[in-house]
C-alpha cells in the first residue's frame, strides 16, 4: 500500500441482491467496514436489515452482488464456514440453554473453536463479570439481561473477528441498553469489529461510527451516527407522525 492510500476495507458488499420465494428483498446494496469500527443498520420492522446480516453469515445466498471478506469472496459458502472465517452472527430473540449451566451454553458457542476456549473466557467473564459468579448454574435461573448477557458471550465463544447482533437492545431497560452499549466498545478495544442492526434507531445509531438507513431493501442514508439521527428523513421515515422513540430511546 502506498502512503497515504486507505486500507482495504475489512468487509466490501457489492451491488448485493436476495430474493425469498421469487420476492425481491435486498436491491443493489453497497457499502464497507473497516476493522475494529462499530457500524449499525437501523430502520423500520421489514426493511430489509435482518436480511443483511443473514446474506453475510451465510444464511441466506444471494441472487446478485458480491460479498468480499478481508479480499476473499464469500457469498457462496455455507455458514459454518463463514463462522469458521470469523464473522458470527446473534439473531434476534436468541435463546439460552435453561437446563444447561452457563458455562455448559458459553461452550456451545466456541464448537467450531475449540482452541482457546479458556482465554476466551476470560473475554467474556471481564465484560459480563456477573456471569462468572453463576458460571455453574443452570441458565434458566438467570434473569432476562444476563440471559441476553449469555447469548451475546455465547458468539463471543466462536472467536468472532466481526459480531453481527440483530436486535441486540430488545427488552431490555434503559440501565441494561447502556450497559450493552459500553460493552460494545469495550469489545471494539479488543479487536472485534460489530456490524448491529436495529429497530430502536436512538440506541443503535448513538453507539456508531458509520450507519446506514435501510428503507425497502436498499440504503438510502449513509453517515455517522449522530449525523442519521439528526436527519429529517430518517426521522420522517421512522416517526412520520412525530410520535416519540419507544421508551429507553434517548440520544447521550
Amino acid at each position: 500500500m502506498k502512503p497515504g492510500d486507505a486500507p482495504e476495507p475489512m468487509l466490501a458488499v457489492q451491488h448485493l441482491r436476495v430474493s425469498y420465494q421469487g420476492r425481491p428483498v435486498l436491491a443493489d446494496v453497497n457499502f464497507t467496514l473497516r476493522r475494529h469500527q462499530i457500524s449499525a443498520f437501523a430502520g423500520a420492522a421489514g426493511a430489509g436489515k435482518t436480511t443483511i446480516l443473514k446474506a453475510l453469515a451465510g444464511l441466506l445466498r444471494p441472487v446478485a452482488g458480491k460479498i468480499l471478506f478481508e479480499g476473499e469472496a464469500i457469498e457462496g459458502l455455507p455458514a459454518w464456514e463463514v463462522v469458521k472465517r470469523g464473522i458470527v452472527y446473534v439473531p434476534e430473540g436468541m435463546r439460552i440453554f435453561p437446563q444447561m449451566t452457563v458455562v455448559e451454553n458459553l461452550e456451545v458457542g466456541a464448537y467450531l473453536k475449540r482452541e482457546g476456549i479458556p482465554a476466551r473466557l476470560d473475554l467474556v467473564f471481564s465484560i459480563f463479570p456477573e456471569l462468572q459468579e453463576k458460571v455453574r448454574l443452570p441458565a434458566g435461573v438467570l434473569s432476562g439481561g444476563q440471559q441476553r448477557m449469555v447469548t451475546l458471550a455465547r458468539g463471543l465463544m466462536a472467536a468472532p473477528r466481526l459480531l453481527l447482533l440483530d436486535e441486540p437492545f430488545m427488552g431490555l431497560s434503559p440501565k441494561l441498553v447502556k450497559r450493552f452499549c459500553d460493552s460494545f466498545r469495550d469489545l471494539r478495544q479488543t479487536g472485534i469489529t460489530l456490524l448491529i442492526a436495529g429497530q430502536y434507531v436512538f440506541r443503535v445509531l448513538n453507539v456508531a461510527e458509520v450507519a446506514h438507513l435501510v428503507e425497502h431493501g436498499q440504503i438510502t442514508l449513509s453517515g455517522s451516527g449522530p449525523e442519521l439521527l439528526r436527519d429529517r428523513h430518517l426521522k420522517e421515515i421512522l416517526f412520520p407522525t412525530g410520535d416519540r422513540p419507544p421508551t429507553g430511546d434517548k440520544i447521550g
